[in-house]
């Protein structure tokens, strides 16, 4: 549904959706069943819960279209008082009948079906009715119980319609659920914000205290993560800085992140252990361990490597040292650098966060930063509201 409304441009998505139980809880003494609360009831909660909060999650996109759901949580009524002949799934109840003579005894075992047991009266059911719409007919005794103060009570469709419509010409009636629940989350926090730097520091200072870079574990995923993670990593160990990496070019990127992997054993082993294969230059070789995360393991005992499918692993979890992964890596930078570089000298306010303050200007290259920056703005994941 996201694709296709991608595809049509869709302006806004407005869902009527439901709670289940028309607002009762798990009380609720209209079960459609014997039991209470019946199967039927908390499947349908369990689903329409399952779909307000995928569309909770479109509501976060930022390219997805409007979101918002009204949700009655009252039976609804009405769309016709009448009399007439009775429906159940669209079909007239056939009137039967059991003449006390033909009473069935109650021995050792009840049958639950009995064919024969009644005798069709060749009539159907009729009577007066309140059509309420998908839940069907109500007697008069029926909407009478469902609708008394203190149980299920009813909303118009009207009064649905008007809320859905203020909604769509963007009046605020306080019923959109999606809304409800961006307000009701409990978002990032200004005192997490705060400890960040302290976490960074002491992460930082135990790395110093150990002679050891923590990059990446494959813990997070994807394994995309920990690919971008080891090669922004090795760009620093080989370059140092982000305008030494702008200043070369993709041949000698290539050559001397290579002669890295060649004679550091330790950095190597650290990159292939975690099931993260290193893709040579001549992107026909690769160095790695008994598993790797990338293809997945679907049962096969083998893939075909054609350079499509090797150009899409290397992309989705391959360390990838050609130089045409380089050249990508040189265009990255290139323009993390031009952005910095073009920001007014002058420039201390709050428009800018990613300011020459956060990238060191230029001094350093900080692999979770350069991912940060590859997710926000190269692969278009930026979050959306707080």
């Amino acid at each position: 549904m996201y694709r296709s409304m991608q595809i049509a441009e869709t302006g806004i998505y407005m869902k009527i959706g439901t709670s289940g139980t028309g607002g009762m809880g798990l009380n609720i003494p209209y079960t459609h069943s014997e039991e209470r609360p019946s199967r039927v009831l908390l499947s349908k909660s369990a689903v329409a819960g399952a779909h307000t909060l995928l569309l909770f999650l479109m509501g976060r996109t930022p390219d997805a279209p409007i979101t918002k759901e009204i949700k009655p949580t009252a039976a609804i009524a009405w769309k016709k008082i009448a009399y007439g002949e009775i429906t159940r799934r669209g079909k007239p109840i056939q009137l039967v009948d059991c003449h006390p003579s033909r009473a069935v005894r109650l021995d050792r075992m009840l049958r639950l079906h009995m064919p024969g047991a009644a005798t069709p009266t060749k009539q159907t059911l009729k009577s007066v009715y309140i059509d309420t719409g998908e839940n069907g007919l109500f007697s008069r005794g029926e909407f009478e119980a469902i609708s008394t103060p203190g149980q299920m009570e009813f909303v118009t469709p009207e009064e649905i319609a008007e809320s859905a419509i203020f909604e769509i010409r963007a009046g605020n009636t306080g019923h959109d659920i999606i809304n409800a629940l961006d307000n009701a989350t409990l978002a990032p926090t200004y005192r997490a914000g705060f400890m960040f730097n302290s976490a960074m520091d002491s992460l930082q200072q135990l790395e110093k205290d150990h002679g050891v870079d923590s990059v990446a574990f494959e813990m997070l995923g994807p394994p995309r993560l920990s690919k971008l993670l080891y090669e922004s990593y090795l760009l620093r160990l080989c370059f140092g800085d982000i305008r030494s990496v702008t200043r070369s070019d993709a041949t000698t990127m290539s050559r001397r992140l290579t002669d890295l992997i060649e004679i550091d054993d330790r950095l190597r082993s650290r990159i292939i252990s975690i099931g993260i294969p290193i893709l040579l230059p001549d992107g026909k070789s690769m160095l790695r361990g008994a598993t790797i995360k990338i293809p997945p393991d679907r049962g096969d005992e083998a893939l075909p490597a054609t350079p499509k499918s090797i150009d899409r692993w290397a992309h989705d979890g391959w360390v990838d040292l050609r130089e045409k992964n380089m050249t990508i890596w040189l265009r990255r930078l290139t323009e993390i650098r031009r952005m910095v570089e073009n920001l007014p000298a002058e420039e201390t306010s709050s428009r800018v966060m990613l300011n020459r303050d956060y990238w060191k200007n230029l001094a350093e290259i900080d692999p979770g930063k350069i991912c940060g920056w590859i997710f926000t703005y190269e692969e278009q994941g930026k979050r959306m509201k707080a």
